[in-house]
């Protein structure tokens, strides 16, 4: 093989030229060429270098140009420094685009990286650990997530929709702490039937002692919890929160990842329950949707969340609230209809002056401990 080809493929060249060099002072630059494969001015070239500088003489030397006539100024370099860390998140397009370096986009980007101020993309499982991390920090019910699932697409589950009047929509609710679920059902998709959801899941809190003022209930921006036509209108769902001083966050549209928590319950759900059972009637249904339901929060190992379920989080990290907090049995909300203030639209100011509120809520938690007999 050539001399040219086996330094290409050699990682240390070192031995290879000393050999050269060896043979050429000892037989001659023509036999060490005809040896080696090598040209003459090659092997001259590695020979004088090797009387000059000894071993030192035969390490590749830097090919950087001496001098850089374009090459960017200290001032221009500490610039782009702080532009950086003042937009942790810019790359080099951004800040010529915005700040107008006259700089190329190569020279700016090659600055960040002699800084080492390139972050590391995160890979999904690094990102998994960090959102963890996080969720281990909050308080239990500090920040949950709502959404509806629409039950109609499933295969398994459409023909007893249809056959024994199963209900279309399931309304969720995951709580971040320790990733327990509570879910209702109907078969219309509108605020008011979120509104009667955040009550009843609001009055159980309550009847575990938790405290509901400033919680945050996180929501996408579904018709089920907004009016679109008019966002600057409140709707049902929405004064219900108010009159809870339970605070609303929504997530920008077209946003869905940041509702990643009960999407990946949606998800679950569907493959470990509605794909695989069947059903006679609508209290079989229910009675089936409540055993999943305990599963879920009590037996069910989350692997992201280092394999505990939900009930031995709330164990080890709120030792003081009651197990029981994450047994609230999935129910049709048509059936709250009736007690839901003035025809189930909202509970106005006169009503909570009036005690009338109060009186619905003890309602509501009569319900619930009668769904427990």
């Amino acid at each position: 093989m050539e001399y040219y080809w086996l330094v290409r493929r050699m990682s240390n060249t070192f031995d290879l030229r000393f050999k050269m060099t060896q043979w050429a002072l000892a037989k001659g630059v023509s036999s060490a060429a005809r040896e080696f494969r090598a040209t003459r001015k090659t092997v001259r070239k590695w020979r004088d270098r090797y009387r000059q500088n000894g071993f030192d003489g035969l390490k590749e030397l830097s090919r950087a140009p001496k001098t850089i006539p374009h090459r960017m100024s200290a001032e221009s370099e500490a610039l782009v420094v702080k532009l950086r860390e003042d937009h942790p998140s810019w790359g080099a397009i951004r800040f010529k685009d915005n700040y107008g370096l006259k700089e190329g986009y190569s020279a700016i980007n090659r600055v960040m990286k002699q800084r080492g101020l390139i972050r590391r993309k995160k890979r999904r499982h690094e990102k998994r650990k960090d959102l963890s991390a996080l969720k281990d920090r909050m308080k239990f019910f500090e920040k949950a997530q709502i959404d509806t699932k629409d039950l109609s697409d499933i295969y398994q589950y459409w023909p007893f929709m249809r056959r024994i009047g199963l209900p279309r929509y399931q309304y969720g609710m995951r709580e971040l702490s320790t990733g327990a679920t509570f879910y209702a059902y109907a078969n219309e998709l509108n605020t008011t039937y979120s509104a009667i959801f955040a009550m009843y899941v609001e009055a159980h809190l309550k009847r575990y002692g938790i405290e509901t003022k400033g919680l945050h209930w996180q929501t996408d921006n579904g018709v089920e919890v907004v009016n679109p036509a008019a966002p600057e209108t409140k709707t049902a769902f929405e004064k219900m929160l108010a009159g809870l001083e339970i605070v609303h966050d929504r997530i920008p549209p077209r946003c869905s990842w940041l509702q990643g928590d009960i999407e990946t319950f949606n998800r679950i759900v569907e493959d470990e329950f509605y794909d695989i059972e069947d059903y006679e009637n609508g209290v079989e249904f229910l009675g089936k949707a409540y055993s999943y339901q305990l599963f879920f929060n009590y037996m069910r190992k989350n692997r992201n969340r280092k394999r505990r379920a939900p009930v031995d989080i709330l164990k080890e990290r709120f030792p003081s609230i009651d197990p029981g907090v994450l047994n609230l049995p999935p129910i049709r909300l048509e059936s709250l209809l009736d007690f839901y203030c003035q025809g189930g639209y909202h509970v106005p100011k006169s009503a909570q002056e009036s005690g009338q509120w109060a009186l619905t809520r003890g309602t509501i938690s009569c319900i619930i401990e009668n769904s427990f007999q």
